[in-house]
């Protein structure tokens, strides 16, 4: 049987004969106190929930006072009239020419006005070369799979993604590659879950959800660049990162090395480094109310999460390991000073064979990933931004989902064991420690995995 193809003649025939209807008129109120009058094509996306949720966040992003904002996939214009009137400086394109005009026009009725370009993410060049301090796009989020489950003809083709690569990721890579994101800039991007796989070393959250009648569930995501603004640093070799760190303050001060004389892990003990080694500390947190048990806990789940390999296993609470072999350690530590305690999340990790004189059997990453000591530093900034970061106009940090996602990796090793007898179940309390019935346990030693 032939693949059917996205829109056939009929369809086109079918859009043709759309234009010649008479456009529609909508009254859209999407918070109380916003009131705007929409002239919309008839073949033009109106707004829907999926534009509400994003207006929603949108306003209480708070007023604009003159930042730029920038609008992909326009539509009918409707969010760039919403944030012209909050005070944002506006631009916006699409790749339909119907919904340039639409957005001009409701920018021109409603009193208000914004730069909007005929084009998108795709082939030709972005339209625009600024950089912005927000930017947003209602994703196409329907796979062609889907069309005549869900679609009319071409009237809702805004919601089709059929691109290989995905728009998601395409839309990430366009930000990175054309500059679009202004300094301390934010991204909110609506598709659905797991729309963008690769985020290109930005910093990602999800803020909010909608779920459709149907059952079709989409995300409202915000990106981010990962600790903007915090030192990071790169030295040939040091005594031990984590001890660096305790001079510097910040949080998400970063240092990294390939070489450690003095790392050390739980307990003391020494972290010996080998040749094609990696070491890097981040500062994860500082005041009065800190939680060194989840924090340690989400650096081995952003160690996992930076590597996407499923042979990794995470033994808790401060291991990553190949089958029974080691091949990363995580080792949250936390120091009082006159103005609170800082806390400090330490990584060990063997990227590549080499020689060395540990006396245990390791793995290294270079048995199932090829990856260099910068690119994984990246990823693993960004994924401890993503877990840890914590500032007013980004989502609210998830430590519900961070603990259900470690318990989930920690299942994959097995049950454990406990004073020999073997829980068919466990827990992870809101310090990081191990619930097995009415035991609660706080050292990793005390437990074996079977």
């Amino acid at each position: 049987m032939a693949e059917r193809e996205v829109f056939t003649a009929e369809d086109a025939a079918l859009e043709v004969g759309r234009l010649e209807r008479a456009p529609s008129t909508s009254f859209w109120s999407p918070r109380e106190g916003f009131n705007f009058k929409l002239i919309i094509p008839p073949t033009v996306y109106p707004p829907r929930e999926d534009t509400n949720l994003l207006a929603k966040r949108i306003v209480a992003l708070g007023p604009g006072r003159g930042r730029t904002f920038l609008e992909i996939g326009s539509g009918s214009g409707a969010l760039c009239v919403l944030a012209s009137s909050m005070g944002w400086k506006v631009s916006g394109c699409d790749i339909n020419p119907f919904a340039v005009a639409a957005t001009r026009g409701n920018l021109e009725n409603n009193g208000f006005t914004g730069e909007i370009r005929e084009g998108g993410v795709g082939p030709e060049p972005f339209p625009f070369e600024k950089s912005y301090d927000l930017i947003i796009w209602n994703l196409p989020y329907i796979v062609p799979q889907e069309i005549e489950q869900v679609l009319g003809p071409m009237e809702e083709a805004a919601l089709i993604d059929t691109d290989d690569q995905g728009l998601g990721n395409r839309f990430l890579c366009s930000i990175t590659s054309n500059h679009l994101l202004a300094p301390k800039g934010r991204v909110l991007a609506l598709g659905r879950e797991n729309s963008v796989v690769d985020t290109k070393y930005l910093a990602h959250r999800v803020w909010d959800e909608i779920e459709f009648e149907d059952g079709e569930r989409l995300e409202l995501t915000c990106y981010w660049r990962p600790f903007e603004g915090a030192t990071s640093t790169f030295l040939e070799s040091t005594g031990s990162t984590n001890e660096d760190l305790f001079a510097k303050t910040g949080i998400g001060t970063h240092i990294s090395t390939s070489w450690q004389t003095a790392g050390r892990g739980r307990r003391g003990r020494t972290w010996t480094s080998i040749e094609g080694s990696y070491a890097g500390s981040w500062i994860v947190a500082e005041g009065s109310e800190i939680n060194p048990g989840h924090l340690q806990l989400s650096g081995g789940l952003a160690v996992l999460k930076s590597l996407n390999k499923s042979e990794l296993r995470l033994k808790w609470p401060n291991d990553i390991l190949i089958g029974k072999r080691k091949v990363c350690g995580v080792l949250a530590e936390g120091r009082t000073f006159e103005d609170g305690t800082r806390v400090v999340l330490g990584f060990g990790i063997n990227l590549k064979s080499g020689e060395h004189n540990v006396d245990v059997e390791i793995a290294t990453l270079e048995e199932i990933i090829n990856i260099e000591h910068n690119e994984f530093d990246g990823r693993l900034n960004c994924e401890l931004a993503s877990l840890l970061e914590s500032l007013d106009d980004i989502p609210p940090i998830r430590y519900s989902e961070i603990r259900s996602e470690v318990l989930k990796e920690m299942r994959r090793m097995g049950k454990p064991m406990f004073k020999g007898e073997i829980y068919d179940d466990f827990n992870l309390n809101n310090s990081g420690e191990l619930i097995l019935g009415t035991n609660i346990v706080d050292d990793g030693e005390e437990i074996s995995w079977n």
